[in-house]
């Protein structure tokens, strides 16, 4: 029998990828049960875990197995354990731990309802406005900054380079966690951070600075990226960390001329976001991003290199460059870079 994957027309790809949802549905429920911080504790044994759960034997050890056939789990003679991967991202006590944007079914919920978004271009939720953005990005940052640290210190090593003699100025925009700035503060012991985001966000990015050893080289600027002022030749640095995919195309271009007056000559403006090819035939993952963002936002989506590109020079960048951040939600990607002229 030969080994090779299926022909296009064999109908098991479709049917794989109608099953796909399987194995998300599985995790989100291992975590909600906090049944990985449960085998954590010792409880091995599928009694064991359904009394400490209020939980039925049958449900558990079928949960359990899937969850082991997945590789989130070990198995040996009855007695479940944690593999290296959940030990350190599933478990909630873990630095580490990855799964609050699992903890409810809000995302899942929302795509539920993909059909009546696509017929009405309309959105589902509008995470992008500030009373619900305080009560989403919170829940939500607590898994982004973990997921986000190796793609942050790696833009921030490609952002020191340059050997600058003075400490750069940092504007991190609508930050979240402030993983961009807080990757560039560790890597550039004299740069100095300003944190912006609405308020009830800000209050969580000062846990994390204060966790990162970084509170005396941070500021903060509450309010809405739409209508803060940034200022005028007050930066080197401004991060644009995951935000234009749901600001949209007229919010972003508006941005980026705005933070061309905020940077100093010969600052820069670094986007790390989803970035489709120039035809939008992939990545995958950046054209269901961009569903999400039909969901969730008003007017947000996904754009390609040359959209930014253009959009950038528009807005009075002299060049536009690439810089690779290796993997960055599951995908391997670039941040874009604007670069002000030095006689600007």
């Amino acid at each position: 029998m030969s080994d090779s994957a299926p022909p296009p027309t064999d109908p098991q790809s479709l049917l794989q990828m109608h099953f796909a949802m399987m194995p998300s549905r599985v995790l989100a429920v291992g975590v909600q049960l906090d049944l990985f911080s449960r085998l954590a504790d010792g409880l091995d044994r599928v009694p064991l875990l359904a009394a400490a759960l209020d939980a039925s034997e049958r449900g558990l050890r079928m949960l359990l197995d899937a969850l082991t056939a997945l590789g989130l789990l070990t198995k040996t003679e009855g007695r479940y354990g944690l593999t290296a991967l959940a030990r350190a991202h599933l478990v909630r006590s873990s630095p580490d731990y990855v799964g609050a944007m699992l903890e409810t079914d809000d995302i899942w919920n929302v795509w539920s309802r993909l059909a009546e978004a696509v017929r009405s271009g309309r959105p589902v939720d509008t995470v992008e406005r500030r009373e619900r953005a305080e009560t989403f990005f919170p829940m939500l940052i607590r898994s982004l900054h973990v997921a986000n640290r190796a793609p942050a210190e790696r833009l921030a090593a490609a952002l020191c380079t340059d050997g600058a003699p003075t400490a750069r100025v940092v504007l991190d925009v609508a930050c979240g966690s402030g993983i961009w700035g807080i990757a560039l503060a560790l890597t550039d012991p004299t740069a100095r951070v300003t944190a912006h985001d609405f308020p009830a966000v800000l209050a969580e990015t000062r846990g994390y600075v204060a966790r990162s050893g970084l509170t005396d080289r941070f500021d903060y600027l509450a309010g809405d990226l739409n209508e803060v002022d940034f200022g005028t030749d007050r930066f080197d640095v401004a991060i644009l960390g995951n935000i234009v995919h749901s600001e949209g195309e007229l919010s972003s271009r508006a941005l980026f001329a705005r933070l061309y007056r905020a940077l100093r000559p010969g600052g820069r403006v670094a986007i790390v976001d989803l970035v489709p090819k120039e035809d939008r035939t992939g990545p995958p993952v950046a054209l269901l991003f961009a569903l999400n963002m039909l969901l969730n936002t008003e007017r947000g989506d996904t754009f390609t290199l040359p959209e930014y590109t253009a959009w950038l020079r528009e807005a009075g960048f002299a060049r536009v460059e690439t810089v690779e951040i290796g993997l960055h939600i599951g995908a391997n990607a670039a941040a874009i870079l604007g670069v002000k002229s030095l006689g600007a």
